[in-house]
């Protein structure tokens, strides 16, 4: 078994392209309307929903753009492997995007948060 992809949910199509596209660096690689039957049979909400592809090699995510809203506190993540921390760390800055940091005794955990909320833990390959 492998993971084939994840779908997350972004309140604005120009958040998506800016985070997704623009930040992490993923193609865009498809758009669909999910039309309001089907979106009614996989996730009980009749109305047209936009979901844009994004991939690199060995990542696709499906992201639905839609106003609703996360539950709070919201655990929902998925996590990403890096090449430079220190260069994702700098870009997060020049793009406003927000770089959380928790600790816990010897351990630190990196999560990004895009500009709908969503969370992507980020952890460093090994050099």
């Amino acid at each position: 078994m492998e993971l084939n992809h994840i779908g997350i949910t972004n309140k604005s199509e120009d958040h998506a392209l800016k985070f997704y596209r623009d930040f992490l660096g993923l193609e865009k690689t498809r758009e669909i309307l999910l039309p309001p039957e089907l979106s009614k049979q996989l996730f009980s909400l009749s109305r047209e929903i936009k979901v844009l592809v994004f991939e690199k090699p060995g990542i696709k995510i499906e992201v639905f753009i839609s106003d609703f809203k996360h539950a709070y506190p919201n655990f929902t993540h998925f996590g990403m492997m890096i090449e430079s921390f220190s260069d994702i760390a700098e870009k997060a800055r020049r793009f406003g995007a927000e770089l959380i940091e928790g600790k816990h005794k010897d351990k630190t955990v990196y999560f990004l948060k895009d500009f709908s909320g969503n969370l992507i833990e980020i952890k460093q390959k090994s050099q």
